[in-house]
């Protein structure tokens, strides 16, 4: 019996195809508990209408259409999906297209004009999208029915054009204007860019209403610099969080943790945080921000007893 949905990734190239050995094995994993086929596309799945890989993303809807499949989802190849995530296709109700939300249109449309000026659109293509959205959508992440992928595939057509991100995202986000194809808004816990945590264009850990990296869904490593060097650094401060990852011993979580201290920092640049941890097996955790500091128990106890006196010199300084 067929499974009743499909997920699909690309993998093109060596670069590509490094990261995700770091990630598909939590997509497998994942899918064939939900119960559902995991599809890899790569090279030899390329035609001359998509400029780039990314444009593969047409290509794996149009194997949905041909495929018994009930529901799609697309996620790129540097997603890693971790441990505990439900499955998505009982989160999200049936009937719509579902993508987390990108930033404003009017960077699309500017793209748009800037193509045309260039002489880089297809003359017969002459809609306007300006004012067609509010934002722009990722397209890392994209669930939908058949209906949705049908109907964007009837309007989505080639030739395509290379966007901003050097892929397929504007273009797509062009058609879903042009098409006037309705998105629900997917939430940022089931599509969470990595950098976020870290304070990346105002996000963190708060935007996915999570309070711990470990909490995330799907974690996206589309970060600057190399994605297998992000990869591996969490991998040696959180331990494996994969999907995949059955040993709860693999992964740095402790027996049990008792909150010290917890303050909300006024008028943070990135997030509030300021709590004082005790990880009983670990030690005692400062989390400042976006940073994380690990003492032992009798550091921990020699910091505390530097800061009071400084703090009390301080103020005989003040009064004096």
């Amino acid at each position: 019996m067929a499974e009743k949905y499909g997920i699909y990734t690309i993998a093109v190239g060596d670069y590509a195809k490094e990261y995700a050995k770091l990630c598909l094995p939590s997509q497998k994993a994942y899918a064939k508990d939900i119960g559902a086929a995991h599809y890899l596309l790569d090279e030899n799945d390329m035609r001359p209408e998509y400029p780039t890989a990314h444009f593969l993303v047409w290509e794996a809807m149009k194997r949905f259409i041909d495929s018994p499949h009930e529901r799609f989802l697309f996620i790129d190849a540097d997603i890693i999906i971790q441990k505990g995530t439900p499955s998505i296709f009982d989160n999200f109700e049936k009937g719509k297209m579902y993508m987390r939300f990108g930033h404003s249109f009017e960077k699309i449309t500017k793209w748009v004009n800037e193509s045309r000026q260039a002489g880089q659109w297809p003359s017969d293509d002459t809609y306007d999208p300006t004012g067609a959205m509010e934002k722009y959508f990722s397209s890392g992440a994209i669930l939908a029915d058949r209906a949705q992928v049908e109907g964007f595939l009837n309007v989505a057509k080639p030739p395509f054009v290379i966007g901003p991100w050097q892929g397929e995202m504007a273009h797509y986000n062009y058609f879903l204007a042009k098409g006037n194809i309705p998105v629900e808004e997917m939430d940022p816990r089931w599509h969470f860019t990595r950098g976020w945590a870290d304070g990346y264009k105002g996000k963190s850990l708060q935007s996915a209403g999570v309070d711990k990296l470990e909490d995330i869904y799907f974690m996206h490593y589309a970060v600057p610099g190399s994605k297998i060097v992000a990869i591996k650094n969490d991998r040696h401060i959180y331990g494996y969080l994969g999907y995949d990852n059955k040993e709860e011993s693999a992964s740095n979580t402790n027996v049990g943790m008792i909150l010290l201290s917890s303050q909300h920092l006024s008028a943070p640049i990135m997030n509030n945080r300021l709590d004082v941890e005790d990880n009983i097996g670990e030690g005692i955790h400062i989390h400042y921000k976006n940073f994380r500091l690990d003492f032992t128990i009798e550091d921990f106890l020699e910091l505390a007893k530097t800061c009071d006196g400084a703090l009390h010199k301080y103020v005989e300084l003040a009064n004096s």
